[in-house]
């Protein structure tokens, strides 16, 4: 009969305090096989630590992409990048579809709405977007972008428009799997942060290779930003990029990770990503996201037409599987 590890069980009853973990206790925490009997109580406890966080209630914000135009970025495991021409030519969703998908997000019950390019779309039409999205949904709901680095004079254009954040991160092996320098993300980090966006961000895109060492520092990397949001996301194995015989984690192992991110922050902020399967959605992760038009993790033009695109109302059935009710209206902290 397999013994339970007393140190472990120490450490998560030390990330149950809510006052977050040490990185060597994280460290600790990353290193516990996914089937083990340690790992079903670190999801148990990210479980009971993000529902006090938030009184049970979990968030479904939502993303439209904009653009499947090829990337000079070369992300290795994206669709979007150039070096794994899997998408071909220039496509753009029209303004006129972006407005529907946009007013559709808000009467399905979106809590938030992010608009996500790849770098190849210009900056003065994404400012446009975000000023003319802003005046078709409601004033109270927060407008984030997804796009490539800015400097402080574009972000500062954007929140102008109307943008209340944007997703943004370092990518596990950034610099080795993409071309993009580590200090170029964490300067645009810098310039969102000056400029008064708000940050959403996440551990991601993690694969098999991965190791309990890169976890961590990308843990604590993603922590030290004070992020409205972050959590842990696995790669997504898109066909014809150039990682995609690297594999996927399991949905176990993504849970576990979830769980252990919760540990690790504590109680001081709300929102743990990402909820994808009922199992992650039990273990800790009460952020989830639905998806339509174009998406790096998928090949078909539109993702909600054939692809891995998610519907609102599917993520909010997977919080029920999960014990969590749904927030009714905009997220909460996004405006000044």
């Amino acid at each position: 009969m397999q013994v339970f590890d007393n140190r472990i069980y120490e450490i998560v009853e030390k990330g149950l305090q809510g006052k977050g973990l040490t990185e060597q206790e994280t460290l600790e925490l990353y290193r516990v096989p996914e089937t083990s009997k340690e790992a079903a109580y670190i999801r148990w406890a990210g479980q009971d630590l993000s529902l006090r966080a938030t009184d049970g209630i979990a968030e479904i914000h939502a993303q439209i992409g904009l653009n499947a135009t090829t990337c000079p970025k070369d992300c290795l495991f994206c669709s979007f990048a150039r070096v794994n021409d899997v998408r071909k030519g220039v496509y753009e969703v029209p303004k006129e579809e972006v407005f529907e998908y946009a007013k559709a997000y808000v009467e399905e019950g979106a809590n938030l709405i992010l608009m996500l390019t790849t770098a190849s779309y210009k900056f003065d039409k994404l400012e446009d977007m975000v000023g003319s999205v802003r005046e078709v949904i409601p004033a109270d709901m927060p407008l984030l972008v997804n796009t490539e680095d800015l400097t402080l004079e574009r972000a500062k254009r954007l929140k102008a428009a109307g943008a209340q954040g944007a997703y943004h991160a370092v990518r596990m092996r950034e610099g080795v799997d993409t071309t993009i320098p580590v200090e170029e993300r964490m300067q645009t980090f810098a310039n969102l942060r000056e400029a008064g966006l708000k940050l959403s961000t996440c551990v991601e895109p993690v694969g098999p290779e991965h190791t309990p060492e890169e976890l961590t520092e990308a843990t604590f990397r993603c922590i030290s930003t004070n992020p409205m949001t972050a959590g842990v996301g696995r790669r997504i194995s898109v066909p014809g990029t150039k990682v995609a015989e690297r594999g996927m984690i399991t949905d176990v192992a993504n849970a576990n990770m979830v769980a252990i991110y919760r540990l690790a922050v504590g109680l001081d902020y709300k929102l743990n990503c990402s909820a994808n399967t009922a199992m992650t959605a039990a273990s800790g992760a009460n952020l989830a996201w639905a998806e339509v038009g174009t998406n790096p993790r998928d090949t078909v033009e539109r993702t909600e037409h054939g692809g891995r695109g998610a519907a609102i109302e599917r993520q909010r059935k997977m919080f029920q599987a999960g014990g969590w009710e749904v927030r009714q209206g905009p997220s909460q902290g996004w405006f000044d």
